[in-house]
């Protein structure tokens, strides 16, 4: 299984970062470039299936849904 590493606004709306791995997405979170999409908020960080990332990213496009709504389990 390939993972990467995404980090997530602290209200889980949106994906801000994605990383092949936690080294890659912790030094994109402390670059300048990192630093003004967090804007001193906390930030959620989760490891996530390659391919369920991307199934995640699409549903989001398609229907502007919130990674959280997105992720949510079913009951």
């Amino acid at each position: 299984m390939s993972y990467q590493y995404v980090a997530v606004d602290v209200t889980r709306s949106k994906i801000l970062l994605v990383g092949e791995t936690l080294q890659d997405l912790n030094k994109q979170l402390l670059s300048e470039q990192g630093q003004k999409l967090v804007h001193k908020q906390a930030v959620w960080m989760y490891r996530v299936d390659a391919e369920m990332l991307a199934k995640i990213q699409h549903v989001m496009a398609k229907t502007g849904a919130s990674f959280a709504r997105v992720t949510q389990p079913v009951e």
